[in-house]
């Protein structure tokens, strides 16, 4: 029988955040049944929404783009051993382009308004080759998105999976495997962060919602098999992708990943995406309960 986390008592409330694509999904399933844990609320967006929240004060927890907690770290911390990351292909990002990357020059490149990190991803990645588009941004969902004055376009998430992109375009970048063949690291396109002030205030609650993410994440990552499914189903795709999908991404945030987040925030700097060096800082456990493990429904 499939279990679901059991929580104990907490008298305070967290708001939580969620991005609302498929790639998340190994993070949340084992807290898809919340009766346990009635004090947080959940709320799904897209990840340039879910840091503007952050940032609002909306949310207390939550996902946040890479180059977000950069310009945030002041004012937020890293939940440990979570991350959106990549070793290579990504699949879900992609730069779509009716000429060669190389003689992208001028060119009019359209970047999602949906993720702050791809964006800045993308740029950084021109900026090493010494390419200089003209970058206009648009929600890119869908080919037609894309006008006739669009000389290539970056899309992400679900909209990257749904649509056989190289049917409408001769070439399709991927963004992960862009990134490891300059620098030979993974990529970070997403950590959890919370806020200091929420942190300062209510430790022992951001302990127990990071052990119970990392109970969630090791229930989903034991049923990937189920989640490839609902993936596939819900975006009219082959299982096969779905899973290859989901094995392209890695969810913890080791020494690696944590190079692969420190470069890129280095390079960002070097090249005036960032106004000064961030060095990524940890919010750490306290000595609380820890949640129990798992109860039969």
């Amino acid at each position: 029988m499939y279990q679901t986390p059991y929580f104990p008592e907490i008298t305070s409330q967290a708001n939580i955040g969620r991005i609302s694509y498929f790639n998340v999904a190994p993070v949340y399933f084992g807290m898809e049944n919340l009766s346990g844990f009635p004090e947080i609320k959940v709320q799904s967006r897209p990840p340039a929404v879910l840091n503007q929240m952050m940032k609002e004060g909306q949310l207390d927890i939550s996902p946040v783009s890479a180059t977000a907690y950069a310009r945030n770290a002041d004012q937020w911390m890293i939940l440990p051993d979570l991350s959106i990351s990549c070793i290579g292909r990504v699949m879900s990002v992609l730069l779509v382009s009716r000429e060669p990357f190389e003689r992208l020059d001028k060119k009019r490149v359209f970047l999602t308004s949906d993720s702050v990190a791809a964006a800045d991803l993308l740029r950084l990645l021109f900026a090493c080759s010494h390419i200089k588009p003209v970058f206009c941004t648009a929600s890119i969902k869908h080919p037609d998105d894309l006008n006739g004055d669009a000389d290539a376009g970056l899309v992400i998430g679900d909209a990257a999976l749904a649509v056989s992109w190289r049917k409408y375009y001769c070439h399709v970048y991927d963004l992960g495997d862009m990134w490891y063949q300059l620098t030979g690291l993974p990529f970070v396109f997403a950590v959890w962060a919370v806020r200091r002030c929420f942190a300062d205030e209510h430790p022992e609650l951001v302990e127990r919602v990071t052990n119970a993410f990392q109970l969630s994440k090791k229930s989903g990552l034991a049923h990937i098999v189920t989640i490839a499914g609902r993936a596939a189903q819900g975006l009219g795709m082959d299982f096969k992708t779905a899973m290859a999908y989901f094995l392209s991404l890695d969810y913890g945030l080791g020494d690696l990943e944590y190079k692969g987040l420190k470069t890129f925030f280095n390079m960002l700097c070097q090249y005036g995406r960032l106004d000064k060096p961030v060095t990524p800082r940890f919010f750490i456990k306290y000595s609380c309960p820890k949640i129990q493990a798992f109860k039969t429904e």
